[in-house]
């Protein structure tokens, strides 16, 4: 069984932190300081372990909104990849949500984003069609071109709503100065 524990209540801190700032580049994650600066309400860092708690395994962050649930950075820790850990992670995570899911994943060019697709699409998730760039969490104009994943497919209107909200919320930049 795999427990998902709130950061701040985590024997592991230090393994969070390792593990966030080297699965991610920096353009695709916030500096891990400022972290404790956003919404705790909304906002949420969990760092996944075994049963006991004693080993840590991933991490995975996510923003509770009124409508759907954004899962922000999902990792498992390099030695223990390939081993059916991520997608028991995963799994937990899933079934103890009711909305709709998103996340941002990177366009397949390679086989380690091949395989995140994948991964993701095999635990159900579809790949929406609309165009997506991540805003820059850094505050200059850089953006990463994505590909929204979510638990049911959306139209365009409910795509632009959720785009907007996370542009807002997590990114802290207005929706027109991205289009």
């Amino acid at each position: 069984m795999i427990q998902l524990t709130d950061l701040s209540q985590s024997d592991h801190p230090h393994f969070a932190k390792d593990l966030f700032e080297s699965a991610f580049p920096d353009e695709e994650r916030p500096p891990f300081g400022e972290l404790k600066n956003r919404n705790t309400e909304k906002f949420h860092f969990m760092v996944a372990t075994n049963d006991d708690g004693d080993e840590p395994i991933g991490i995975l962050t996510y923003w509770t909104f009124d409508d759907f649930v954004y899962i922000e950075h999902f990792a498992i820790d390099e030695d223990l990849r390939n081993q059916g850990l991520g997608k028991a992670v995963f799994l937990n995570f899933l079934s103890q949500q009711t909305q709709q899911i998103v996340l941002e994943v990177e366009h397949p060019h390679d086989e380690t984003s091949e395989h995140r697709v994948e991964f993701y699409s095999s635990m159900g998730l579809y790949i929406n069609p609309q165009d997506y760039l991540q805003p820059s969490y850094h505050g200059d104009q850089v953006t990463v071109p994505m590909i929204i994943m979510t638990k049911y497919e959306l139209d365009d209107d409910e795509f632009v709503e959720i785009r907007d909200i996370l542009y807002e919320e997590v990114y802290k930049c207005k929706p027109s100065n991205m289009l």
